[in-house]
């Protein structure tokens, strides 16, 4: 659910009317949407909508991959989605979630205490990394699926 909250978060944050074939980041729309750098970010208790469109599927990558496709295409961001792009991007979201634990005393994952909203920023920059991932892939025409298939059965061979 953090990756389909993070696209609805993603809609509001870039509106189709205002980015339609622009990059930039999304406090270049701030005045308009009002979320900001500290302002509008929370998806703690943010129900994920229904699908607005029934033959949407929302529980496989396959399907998410395609939402994430629909969003780029809407903004006719396809000319800025170029593999170099969109990898250096997913490198720097890992450098935001990498960022949260920076410092933190470890614990090991069982004792670990996160706060909602640490858990709500570890989830948003988690849900940040694998959108640019699955667009990576789709833009490179990997199948994840199918990679991830030959991966586990060539280490069950060995």
């Amino acid at each position: 659910t953090c990756v389909l909250k993070k696209i609805e978060l993603n809609g509001q944050k870039y509106p189709v009317e205002l980015c339609k074939g622009k990059a930039g980041k999304y406090t270049d729309y701030s005045e308009h949407t009002g979320i900001t750098t500290t302002e509008g970010q929370c998806t703690i208790n943010t129900p994920t909508k229904a699908s607005s469109n029934d033959m949407e599927d929302t529980t496989t990558v396959e399907g998410i991959t395609i939402l994430i496709r629909n969003f780029a295409d809407e903004r006719l961001w396809h000319r800025h989605h170029c593999p170099r792009n969109i990898a250096l991007a997913m490198m720097g979201e890992v450098g935001e979630l990498a960022e949260i634990f920076q410092w933190k005393k470890d614990e090991g994952e069982l004792d670990m205490k996160m706060t909602e909203k640490e858990l709500d920023k570890v989830g948003q920059e988690v849900a940040d990394v694998t959108i640019y991932l699955l667009r990576l892939a789709d833009v490179c025409h990997v199948q994840l699926g199918d990679e991830a298939r030959k991966l586990i059965e060539a280490c069950e061979e060995d």
